[in-house]
């Protein structure tokens, strides 16, 4: 008996040395760096290349964050032409612990999703920013050593009135470890860990589950590299009409590594050919945002080398809150300042206006 129990212990022990530590997926140095394109997908998960921008992330520091000691992640993201030159707004935090690596969650990248529930007035005693902004903690959500079975994150139950009818729902962050899979990069090929992440709200009738949206994220982790690749696919919801909510889309986002994201230095600075208003940076924004937009060449004359050029800030009933140009301007670029300290959260919009020319886009504030 007792060599039985001395076997078992040695085996025991010996699976438990051989067993894959998180630490050796997560980069050992500080100062890595990781470089991503990100391409939303439409609702049946088609690339949508033209709305595709770019992400950089920056193994910053080690320090102790909400209770753990962090691996911190600067991280930004914005077009081609400028995301070298824009600064880090955001982290990103991870954690390693024996077999178990853990995310810190955060609804920085779903709040503009959750802004727009609540403004579509979906739920009239409740707040999806507010109720996931609770949820914000650390999570094992990658688990090196889990079989195939899938393991729970979070749970929580809840009641949402809709209209004039209350509803109990349920909240669920489940993970699972998939096979794993070798993928090919544009910096190699990587044995990956394959997780897969899903976040799944059901409606609760009694001791029935009626399970009404799950969102799929798959993501890769590679030996001394972390995430190299992340693929959330889109999807058209058309179950809700029975709680009074009509279809929509949610757009999904495949996130690979890049080698497009190169320092190059230009011979010159050529004069812009064409109008454009820029994105603003960062967005979603607290309190401050960059704007930059370009007046053409060929708006000059003999005459006149100038026109008026107009910038200005609308809040979503259309009044303006904010005048940030309103004068002549040469061909050129530019880039202005824009701080809403005095203003509450939600959607703004930026209106460019130089001659016949007019552009608008959409700019969220956070707080």
């Amino acid at each position: 008996m007792n060599k039985v129990i001395t076997v078992f212990c040695l085996l025991f022990f010996i699976g438990a040395a051989n067993a894959q530590q998180a630490s050796d997926y997560f980069p050992t140095q500080t100062g890595f760096e990781w470089k991503f394109k990100a391409i939303p997908l439409d609702s049946v998960s088609n690339p949508v290349n033209s709305l595709a921008y770019y992400r950089i992330d920056n193994f910053e520091s080690v320090a102790n964050y909400q209770g753990k000691l962090a691996n911190i992640v600067q991280t930004k993201s914005g077009p081609l032409q400028t995301i070298l030159l824009q600064p880090y707004l955001d982290s990103l935090f991870y954690n390693t612990e024996g077999t178990n690596g853990f995310e810190y969650f955060s609804t920085r990248n779903i709040e503009p999703f959750l802004i727009s529930l609540d403004s579509a007035g979906v739920a009239s005693n409740f707040s999806f920013l507010s109720f996931f902004r609770s949820l914000q903690d650390w999570y094992d959500v990658y688990r090196f050593s889990a079989g195939s079975t899938e393991y729970t994150l979070l749970q929580k139950d809840t009641s949402i009135t809709i209209g004039s009818t209350g509803y109990n729902f349920r909240f669920k962050y489940v993970g699972k470890k998939l096979q794993d899979e070798t993928i090919q990069t544009v910096l190699g090929s990587y044995n990956c860990k394959k997780f897969l992440l899903q976040w799944r709200i059901s409606y609760l009738l009694g001791p029935i589950v009626f399970d009404l949206l799950e969102t799929k994220d798959t993501i890769w982790i590679a030996p001394s590299n972390w995430i190299v690749q992340d693929i959330i696919p889109g999807q058209y919801i058309d179950n809700l009409t029975i709680l009074g909510v009509p279809p929509f889309s949610i757009p999904g986002l495949q996130t690979k590594l890049t080698d497009e994201i190169v320092v190059t230095v230009p011979s010159e600075d050529p004069m812009p050919n064409a109008f454009s208003l820029e994105q603003n940076y960062p967005n979603p924004f607290n309190p401050s945002t960059k704007i930059r937009f370009t007046i053409p060449s060929v708006i000059a004359s003999e005459t006149k080398q100038s026109q008026l050029v107009t910038l200005k800030v609308y809040d979503v009933l259309g009044n303006e809150v904010a005048t940030l140009v309103n004068e002549e301007k040469p061909a050129g670029s530019y880039e202005v300042d824009f701080n809403a300290a005095r203003l509450s959260s939600g959607i703004y919009f930026y209106k460019l206006q130089a001659g016949s020319f007019i552009e608008t886009r959409k700019m969220i504030l956070l707080r």
